[in-house]
């Protein structure tokens, strides 16, 4: 056990303590929090425990496992309480669904808008 082993996982418990009052309002008020943001966080959350374990840094994998099961939860109860409130006879997987087609819509017009502005400098006058 290193040094770095109980400074990380200090730093990620404590995230993980932190994040624990936006889960209660997640989980008892209805919050919503962006499904995506949750959802890649608890996913590279998880990609960190596994970099920490093949450096054998094992107390740094529990307190990062503890940041990504809460992000996971910020993201599904996010997605359950928008289920609940707008659309209560669809699955979870449909309510997912309809979160990404309106994500992938906000990107590709950002995308396009980008693309305008490029192309609109390159204009010549």
């Amino acid at each position: 056990m290193s040094w770095q082993d109980i400074g990380i996982t200090v730093i990620t418990i404590l995230f993980s303590v932190m994040l624990l009052p936006q889960l209660r309002d997640v989980v008892s008020r209805g919050i919503v929090l962006n499904f995506f943001s949750a959802l890649f966080t608890a996913i590279l959350s998880t990609l960190m425990c596994l970099i920490f374990a093949t450096l054998e840094l094992w107390l740094s994998v529990v307190g990062q496992s503890l940041v990504a099961a809460v992000w996971m939860a910020l993201a599904y109860f996010s997605v359950k309480n928008v289920r609940d409130t707008v659309y209560p006879e669809r699955t979870l997987w449909f309510v997912a669904g309809d979160f990404f087609a309106v994500w992938a819509m906000g990107v590709i017009f950002l995308a396009s808008k980008g693309v305008r502005r490029i192309f609109s400098r390159n204009q010549p006058d």
